[in-house]
């Protein structure tokens, strides 16, 4: 996109001018922009730009969280721009949440020039790696002034852009930029030959290139020779990677155990075990996993009981991710290869005879006994607890789901129907496991997958973010919000505190006594409230272009009980 034709009133403004046409060069056109005086000139820039998308937040966290959603969904940072004082601390939840998944993100916060640091000035904190070892990159920006070259100005924006975007380490990076008065685009003169750095209007003004490694045969020779294994997927967001990983199940005849977050989860694929973390409550099928090698691609794991599982496994153990950053919490793996993923797969697949399936065989008498008996648990009653939330949330969403932490992703992980043509889009935070931001999370990955979504959220999450349903305002996707009010932190009441009555209320169960129609009537969202499994599947089987917010209500002694019930059926049948 060609900048916009026009001179900028002073310098602070052909500065902030460059900056962002750098970033729309480069592809970086998403903004996420909340209002504020000394940020005027990166603000301004971005409003002239045709070619930005931006978005007024005016909350700071939950547009870090918007940016965190919308990178989680195209691979690409979106700008936050912010002014001085603690609007750039907000961000800091949603940039510790990207720098453990790796997702990019670029911050550009505005702040007082040095005079005015450490003097008691107004809406002035030490804003210098605010953000510490969170960032790839960080810069302080100078004062705008004609001493320094704005090809200076140029490059270390690509530079910093090339960091967040790494192969290797993506993640977020901070200019922060120190501006003096005038703020406004107000006229001040500067030197006409200085406004042009003589760079192409179309290209950035560095380019860079930036392979991913590409694991070569001779690497792959030990895992061509292993007859039968186990393919392990965690967290994955490249669809290519998915379609290679499917391949190579299917011709190895390998069973393929895929995290909720791996976006293989939901489709139906043979070979694929839906319910390998209720799988794992069977002595059988834990026998299985701890006799033959594993193969571990992407992220990290949800399901504890495969964690637990992996700390016991002699090996070997395999790990494929494109990312420097060690992800082993169960500390099981004996080879570490950092290649990019579906090409790796490919490699494997053509240097490998097939699979006979003998394995895969025993898995899915497995699966299939333990499916069955899910499926006639959850027919057994038609209050609605959390289980069968996750499988009627599963069952309706057709194009793009996020699920919040605690028990939301963990039953949806446990229990979710695949489904054939099944969605591949799930997004969940699970860097830090936090549940701040998930609504406006959850927004930032619609916005950037343009397309409806369903989120899947607990009551406590729920509050703690419901500001960010104002950013549903102007957003043209529609989007279900499902919010499954327990009146508690019902996680605890798996862990064993809960044992602990003294301290368990108020401490850790933490009652509310709220519901949400009025929240929904505040933000103009349609309501709809449910008690029964009929009641859920009607509601989300009914199609509507509004957003809106379904409160299924749980007793949460009762989902407790469901849960252990279905455990002891599964465990007494392995």
């Amino acid at each position: 996109m060609t900048a916009q034709k026009r001179v900028p009133e002073n310098i602070n403004q052909l500065w902030s001018h460059h900056v962002v046409n750098e970033c729309v060069r480069n592809g970086i056109t998403a903004f996420c922009i909340s209002p504020g005086s000394r940020s005027t000139p990166l603000t301004v820039a971005a409003a002239r730009h045709p070619g930005t998308d931006i978005r007024m937040l005016y909350d700071e966290r939950g547009a870090a969280f918007q940016a965190l959603g919308y990178a989680r969904a195209t691979g690409k940072a979106a700008v936050l721009i912010c002014s001085s004082g603690t609007a750039a601390a907000n961000y800091f939840p949603a940039v510790i949440e990207a720098a453990q998944e790796n997702l990019p993100m670029l911050i550009l916060s505005a702040d007082r020039p040095p005079e005015l640091r450490d003097s008691g000035a107004n809406q002035t904190i030490d804003q210098v790696k605010l953000f510490g070892g969170y960032t790839r990159f960080f810069q302080d920006m100078p004062p705008p002034t004609e001493t320094i070259s704005l090809k200076w100005l140029l490059s270390t924006i690509n530079y910093g852009l090339s960091l967040a975007h790494s192969p290797y380490n993506a993640g977020p990076v901070h200019f922060n930029f120190m501006f003096r008065e005038p703020l406004a685009p107000v006229p001040r003169e500067f030197s006409s030959a200085y406004a042009t750095p003589g760079q192409n209007d179309h290209r950035p003004a560095t380019r860079y290139l930036q392979p991913v490694a590409v694991a070569d045969k001779a690497m792959l020779e030990p895992l061509t020779t292993i007859k039968e294994g186990f393919i392990l997927v965690g967290r994955l967001e490249n669809p290519d990677a998915r379609r290679k990983l499917e391949k190579l199940a299917a011709h190895l005849k390998w069973p393929l155990i895929a995290d909720i977050t791996s976006g293989l989860r939901l489709k139906k694929t043979p070979g694929i075990l839906a319910h390998a973390d209720l799988m794992l409550l069977r002595r059988d099928f834990r026998e299985l996993l701890l006799r033959h090698p594993l193969v571990h691609f992407g992220g990290q794991f949800l399901s504890k009981r495969l964690l637990q599982l992996l700390e016991r496994h002699p090996g070997p153990c395999w790990h494929i991710s494109p990312w420097q950053r060690r992800v082993d919490a169960a500390l099981s793996h004996s080879h570490e290869l950092r290649a990019d993923v579906g090409q790796t797969a490919g490699i494997w697949r053509e240097n490998s005879p097939p699979g006979a399936g003998a394995l895969l065989g025993k898995c899915l008498q497995i699966h299939d006994d333990v499916e069955r008996t899910l499926n006639a648990f959850c027919r057994q009653d038609e209050l609605l607890d959390e289980l069968s939330i996750a499988r009627l949330v599963s069952r309706a969403t057709k194009q793009a789901l996020y699920l919040a932490s605690s028990m939301p992703v963990r039953d949806m992980d446990m229990a979710a129907v695949a489904v054939d043509g099944g969605t591949e889009h799930v997004g969940a935070n699970r860097g830090t496991s936090g549940i701040d931001g998930t609504i406006a999370s959850a927004i930032g990955y619609s916005r950037g997958l343009e397309a409806p979504l369903t989120l899947l959220i607990g009551d406590l999450a729920f509050l703690h973010d419901m500001n960010s349903l104002a950013q549903l305002r102007d957003h043209k996707q529609a989007v279900t919000i499902v919010v499954i009010n327990n009146n508690s932190g019902a996680i605890f009441n798996f862990l064993p505190i809960a044992e602990y009555k003294e301290v368990f209320d108020p401490f850790f169960n933490t009652p509310h006594n709220y519901e949400f129609s009025a929240a929904a009537a505040q933000f103009g969202l349609e309501y709809h409230t449910a008690h029964t499994v009929t009641e859920l599947a009607t509601v989300l089987e009914g199609t509507s272009s509004a957003h809106r917010l379904i409160e299924a209500r749980v007793r949460a002694d009762y989902n407790v009980e469901r849960h252990k019930a279905l455990y002891r059926s599964i465990e007494d049948r392995g």
